[in-house]
């Protein structure tokens, strides 16, 4: 597992290089208060990890689209995640609820798409405490012969149930990159695995 870390962060953590931009909007919602200041980090990272290409409907807004989607993440500020708080399964229910807040904030308010893939990334570049279920994510977790490939409980269980599993293997990982959550660090693998596998 550390070896593919390992290789992510050294492909994908170059100066000014795109995947760069999870870390300044990470780190932004635990500095600034400002919620247009937030949302114009969010955005930023959002169309810097691809999600203002396709039919999302994300590209027809401008980045004030995403000013009551910070306040949502603000009600759940208590899921962040980080080197000295991590969250365990007793927190699914918590995780869905914001999921499906989100999704029904976007869907209703302005007609976006409220996709895995696009509430997952917003939830990771926050909070931390989910990984992003793009597309190289998802391959490289059915790659492993794992279960857990959409935002319902079900398989959040099974996601929580990995982290578990290997909890001392990230933990020593973390130990290492303490800016990153474990839920970053899964994606990492996962991204990786399935990116190789593309």
């Amino acid at each position: 597992m550390r070896l593919i870390i390992e290789n992510y962060i050294v492909n994908n953590n170059q100066v000014h290089q795109r995947y760069n931009s999870w870390n300044h909007c990470y780190q932004a919602f635990s500095e600034v208060e400002d919620d247009k200041h937030l949302s114009l980090h969010l955005g930023f990272y959002l169309a810097s990890w691809g999600m203002y290409r396709g039919s999302s409907k994300l590209l027809e807004r401008d980045y004030l689209v995403h000013v009551d989607a910070v306040k949502i993440i603000k009600k759940y500020f208590y899921l962040r995640c980080g080197s000295k708080k991590e969250i365990s399964f007793s927190e699914i229910e918590n995780i869905t609820n914001l999921i499906e807040e989100l999704s029904f904030y976007y869907k209703m308010t302005h007609y976006v798409t409220p996709t895995d893939t696009l509430i997952s990334k917003i939830i990771l570049g926050t909070l931390g405490c989910l990984p992003a279920f793009d597309r190289f994510f998802v391959d490289g977790v059915k790659k492993q012969g794992n279960t857990f490939k959409t935002l319902k409980k079900k398989s959040l269980e099974g996601l929580f149930a990995f982290v578990a599993d290997n909890q001392i293997e990230l933990k020593n990982i973390q130990k290492l990159h303490p800016q990153y959550p474990i839920m970053k660090i899964v994606d990492m693998y996962f991204w990786q695995i399935g990116f190789e596998k593309n």
